[in-house]
């Protein structure tokens, strides 16, 4: 509905939206068979190769390897309002093999690939009564690609005493998320400062370049 009136993106999303349906009934499909494989050794094997999060990725990278230059999608399982411990450890997972598949299926691109993994807000600090955090302010991102460059930790580590908390609950953001992602695009696509400021991402301030393109 959003779209409808945009000739530049009604018809993008009409094609994001049937490719996501297409994948999500390949992925219940999957799910079928493997209910009916559960005394089967591969099952693990199966399951994973036919999970949901695999076959986008598998997807985009076919579209990278292609004149695609910008690939956008979502996993899920980070809303970890209860068993945190549980649930963290299967979205690490399915991010695990989201991007080992990317790395798989782009081949030789890979060395020109950067890969942003980030979210819109973190979580609190402390523990809830469910063993889970809930909706916060400052979170983490995790980058990967050959076109970066890796082993490090960036940013500045602002506390977590209760001096140190925004709000006295969440961890204090020290920095614009769309910054880190502005440089990328600055040094790989060659955008200027003001396209990246005003246009792409509005108010943003880039600040200094971190150095994550190699």
């Amino acid at each position: 509905m959003v779209h409808h009136d945009d000739p530049l993106f009604r018809e993008a999303s009409d094609s994001a939206i049937e490719i996501a349906e297409q994948i999500s009934l390949e992925a219940d499909v999957a799910e079928e068979t493997e209910a009916m494989m559960m005394d089967s050794p591969m099952m693990a094997a199966v399951q994973q190769g036919n999970s949901e999060h695999v076959k986008i990725a598998e997807f985009a990278a076919s579209r990278l390897r292609g004149d695609t230059r910008i690939a956008s999608f979502s996993i899920n399982r980070w809303d970890t309002h209860a068993r945190q411990e549980r649930n963290l450890r299967r979205g690490a997972s399915a991010l695990t093999d989201t991007i080992l598949t990317l790395r798989a299926g782009l081949g030789p691109v890979w060395d020109k690939t950067a890969v942003l993994c980030l979210t819109e807000f973190g979580r609190t600090a402390r523990e809830n009564g469910s063993n889970g955090t809930d909706h916060g302010t400052g979170g983490a991102m995790l980058f990967a690609g050959g076109a970066l460059r890796g082993g490090r930790v960036l940013g500045q580590w602002p506390g977590l005493g209760d001096g140190d908390l925004y709000d006295g609950r969440d961890l204090l953001p020290t920095r614009d998320v769309r910054a880190y992602a502005a440089w990328v695009m600055r040094d790989l696509m060659g955008l200027d400062r003001a396209t990246l400021e005003q246009a792409i991402f509005p108010g943003l301030e880039l600040g200094p370049n971190p150095g994550l393109t190699a």
